[in-house]
């Protein structure tokens, strides 16, 4: 089995092309290198390589990079709007906003608004 630690961001690239067939998806190194060497495992029989790539993607989506900023539970978040004001209260399932919860601040922002905002920006909330 090949060292895959020595080689650089282009060579992985190349070597997972190579193995697998479809472009890496949007994960880190040290997971790039831990699929490589699991599917070279499962090309000698040690593992099945059935529903590698879609393991992968799915892993890939699941990871999202974004610092994320930190609200704690029950705190509220206040924001005028053409005038009315709005309040958001932070609860475990997400944001609830007229006893409607949202998985996401910009899921919020969009309903007050109507248009596709960032909710931390609109919010004010700092990372």
């Amino acid at each position: 089995m090949q060292n895959y630690t020595q080689l650089t961001a282009r060579e992985l690239e190349y070597k997972w092309l190579e193995l697998i067939g479809h472009p890496v998806p949007p994960i880190g190194r040290s997971l790039i290198i831990k699929y490589l060497l699991w599917y070279e495992q499962a090309k000698h029989g040690k593992i099945s390589p059935l529903g590698l790539f879609r393991e992968v993607a799915q892993a890939a989506k699941s990871i999202d990079k974004r610092p994320k900023a930190t609200l704690e539970i029950g705190s509220k978040l206040i924001r005028s709007y053409q005038g009315l004001k709005y309040e958001v209260e932070i609860v475990p399932q997400g944001y609830l906003y007229r006893h409607k919860t949202y998985k996401s601040l910009s899921g919020v922002a969009r309903a007050i608004t109507g248009k596709s905002w960032n909710g931390n920006i609109f919010f004010g909330v700092k990372k």
